[in-house]
């Protein structure tokens, strides 16, 4: 089937509902004849006529009534695409989904989110809060524009642009023998009774990883999978941990006090996770220029929670 051009079908259009040539013809600014062309190349593909015209009148034919409801209806929805296409690219509407941890959730990404939206009121902004793990999953699925997390486990279809190192800190309660240091070794606080997520969590194997190249195994007193129940345990005084420091925020006991962790320093690293053959919409590429740059600007304030005490040697 050989479609007809939307010239020939808006020349159609113009005929039919001014019911004469020559006014269409001064609205779309083409000659008689052209239309005339048009309107005898869509009866001739079709196969049927569409005008019924003579010396005094121009009418509609049945089937030309059929097509001109159909026709109208066609190009109406065109136009409207059109002008959402246009909107897009003007970021003056759109739609950008974001899979996140929740670290960043509740620490940059509402500058990000502020930034934004202040910048571009007609896009709308879905953010999915989910484990690392689920970042990837759903990327590649193209249920999400891109991800902000840790580095996911290598895909070739995936990847990952670095934006931060989320150096992990000790944290304990402001009663606790440690709470006067401004840093300690991980290995000597792991002696204290420790608590930490669950295994295979992204900030769980971070240390299992690197204190098994120490020759040393993490053997923790209680094992958790919310930040917030991580925080009350170490509040009660049940052990001491040691998590990234933009995750700070999620502890939420105030109580608490917090440590660098050096020899060695641990990190990890926080980016944007994307499929590689995914094109982004101007609003998504927006968004993520918005990301980097806010990003860029962020300082983690790991110690915002601990005594202004002059530094002694780590332990």
């Amino acid at each position: 089937m050989i479609y007809p051009s939307i010239t020939k079908i808006r020349s159609f259009i113009a005929v039919a509902e001014q019911a004469s040539f020559r006014k269409a013809s001064e609205t779309l600014h083409l000659s008689q004849s052209a239309i005339s062309t048009h309107i005898r190349e869509l009866e001739a593909l079709f196969g049927v006529p569409l005008i019924s015209r003579t010396t005094r009148s121009v009418r509609v034919t049945r089937e030309g009534q059929h097509f001109l409801i159909r026709a109208k209806r066609a190009l109406s929805e065109l136009e409207s695409v059109a002008l959402e296409l246009r909107d897009e690219a003007a970021l003056r509407r759109g739609t950008v989904t974001v899979s996140c941890v929740p670290t960043i959730a509740s620490s940059i990404l509402p500058k990000v989110l502020a930034v934004f939206t202040q910048r571009y009121l007609g896009v709308k902004v879905r953010i999915v809060e989910e484990v690392s793990a689920s970042i990837s999953k759903r990327v590649l699925g193209l249920e999400a524009d891109f991800g902000i997390g840790p580095r996911p486990p290598k895909n070739l279809d995936l990847s990952f642009d670095t934006l931060a190192r989320d150096h992990f800190i000790a944290v304990f309660p402001h009663t606790h023998e440690l709470a006067g240091r401004t840093s300690i070794r991980i290995k000597d606080l792991i002696k204290y009774p420790f608590v930490t997520l669950t295994p295979h969590t992204n900030v769980r194997d971070i240390l299992d990883h690197v204190l098994g190249d120490m020759g040393q195994a993490l053997e923790p007193a209680y094992e958790l999978r919310n930040h917030y129940t991580l925080g009350a345990m170490v509040e009660a005084g049940l052990g001491v941990s040691a998590i990234p420091s933009m995750s700070l925020s999620l502890v939420g006991h105030p109580q608490l006090r917090s440590a660098q962790i050096i020899n060695p320093k641990i990190y990890r690293e926080i980016g944007i996770v994307r499929r590689r053959d995914n094109v982004l919409s101007p609003a998504a590429a927006e968004f993520l220029e918005t990301t980097r740059s806010v990003f860029a600007n962020f300082a983690p304030t790991s110690g915002t929670r601990r005594r202004a005490l002059k530094k002694s040697p780590a332990l």
